[in-house]
Order: C-alpha cells, then structure tokens, then sequence
C-alpha cells in the first residue's frame, strides 16, 4: 500500500468515526492549556533575561487588578488552584489513556472487527495505561518542549557562542532521530502487548528495515500535519487575545465583568485550538496505525517463509 493510499484511508477513517475525535481533543486541551502557560513563562524568562539586558517586565498594572478581584473573591483563589491541579494532572494523566485506546481503536476499524464501540478504546487505554505512561516518560526526554526548555535555558543564561550552536544542534538531531526510530513503540505495546524495552527495540528494527517508507510517511505526515503549526500560533495568540479584552472591558466596563469575558475568549480560543489539535492527532494517529499495521503484516509474512 502507497503512503498516499494510507493518508487518504487514514482521513476516511477519522471522518467516518465522528466520536473517535474526543481521543483527540481531550488530550490537546491540557496541553493547549499547559502549552499557553510554558510559553508565557518562557516570553517572561527571555524578556528580563541577560540575553536582552535584563529588561524589567511590567505586569504591575495586570497583577495588581487580578490581585484586587481576587481578594474581594476569595473563593476564586480556591477555584483557581483547584482548576490548575487538574490541568496538570489531566495534562500528565489523559494522554496515556486516551493514545492507548485511540490506537486499539484505529486498529479494529482498519480490520473491520465486529462489535466494537468508541467506549472500548477506554477499556483498550486503561488495560495498557501503565506501559503508555512508561512510554510517554521515556520519549518525553527527547521531546520538543525538553529540547525547547534545555535550549532556552541556555540562550538565556550563556548567550549563543559557536560551540553552544553545535551543541544544540547535535541535540536536535539526537532528538529527532530517537522519535523517529521509536516512531511505532506504541503500537507494538497496544498491538502486540510488548513491555517497554521490547516495543522500544521493535520500533528500531520495524523502522530500519522500513526505512524507505517510513521516512517517506514521516516527511508527508510533516508537510500535512499542522497541528503543531495551529497550537504554537494560537497559543502566542491567546494570550494577546485575553490581555486585549481584558484590558479593554476593564476601561470601559465593570472588572469583573470585564476578566469574566476575558476568560470566555480565552476558553473559546482554547477550545478551537483544541478541536482543530483534535482532529489531526487522530488523523495522524491513524495514518501510522494503518502503515504499522501494513509493515508487521509484512514483517510477519517474512519470518513465516523462513
């Protein structure tokens, strides 16, 4: 089967399977969310760095009227830790399951099997949650936001010498190579029921036997896949978005009505960014399903000539 044939049923299946997209956006609004307040802090981190001469940050006039409202609504503070609390346990805790039961569930579409429901794939992610969860902290070492935070820091203290250009580059090359070989390691667990160790190696060797067509898939699903693309933007947008409003509505209205839109338009951003997320990841998702699932039937043929 063609790369271009995978896509096309990739994008059939995601379209036929509605409900499948709740996979998706679940996941993508916790990281939309933690996305929003990691960039936030790295704009910060940056602007009052030594790399652009310790330049002060004014968020006196912000925090001083978010300080206000909340004390005189103290309940908020409450709500507000609680709120974050779960951002980051659902940003640590959904994407395990919901990968887990995305990819059990793309998997007995594609094969056509009889009496499966979208509730199962809860039942496919929780069954396996543990060796995703294994999974996603081993590959988050050589993740973008690892790599972005690992450069970040080190702009910010050391500058960009030559030597320190080499380095992050040889990085970024370690990092994406690791993502590429280990591109099909949540397949095997999900799959095939493999322990980490074992998904991680099958995933090196499906991928170097497969290179061709792998690197072939990868380099497509970049140049269509823009998700990333509509996360980084939205989430340099929001912000300016909620600052826009907010300051507005609090010059020309009441401040709690004023930071309660703010909210909303901030919520509504998030949740579009989060639909659109949504959508790709099972797109995506799907599409190196079905080319695993292509490649192992392959895989297995050849060991049974043997």
């Amino acid at each position: 089967m063609k790369s271009s044939e995978v896509i096309k049923i990739a994008w059939q299946l995601t379209n036929a399977k509605k409900s499948l997209v709740w996979f998706g956006i679940v996941p993508t609004f916790f990281t939309t969310l933690v996305g929003l307040g990691y960039f936030s802090y790295q704009f910060m981190a940056f602007e009052t760095s030594p790399f652009f001469g310790n330049k002060h940050f004014d968020f006196t006039k912000i925090s001083g009227l978010v300080l206000d409202f909340a004390g005189k609504h103290s309940g908020l503070i409450i709500f507000g830790i609680i709120l974050t609390i779960i951002v980051l346990l659902g940003y640590f805790l959904v994407p395990p399951l919901t990968e887990g039961g995305l990819i059990g569930l793309v998997a007995a579409f594609h094969k056509q099997k009889e009496g499966v429901e979208i509730h199962d794939g809860i039942v496919i992610g929780t069954h396996h949650y543990l060796r995703m969860f294994e999974f996603g902290m081993a590959v988050s070492t050589f993740s973008f936001f690892e790599f972005l935070t690992i450069t970040s820091m080190t702009i910010r203290h050391l500058g960009l010498p030559f030597w320190l250009v080499i380095l992050l580059s040889v990085l970024f090359v370690v990092s994406i190579l690791f993502g590429f070989l280990f591109i099909y390691a949540a397949n095997f667990i999900i799959l095939e029921n493999r322990n980490l160790t074992r998904a991680l190696g099958g995933s090196a060797k499906l991928v170097i036997s497969n290179f061709g067509k792998t690197f072939l898939m990868w380099f497509l699903m970049f140049l269509i896949s823009i998700r990333v693309l509509i996360n980084v933007v939205l989430v340099f947008l929001i912000p300016l978005l909620i600052a826009f409003v907010a300051n507005f509505f609090v010059s020309q209205v009441a401040l709690t009505l004023g930071i309660l839109l703010a909210i909303i338009a901030g919520l509504v951003v998030v949740g579009i960014a989060s639909y659109l997320g949504g959508v790709l990841h099972v797109f995506t998702t799907a599409a190196w399903t079905i080319t695993f699932l292509e490649l192992d039937h392959q895989r297995a043929e050849k060991l049974l000539q043997k």
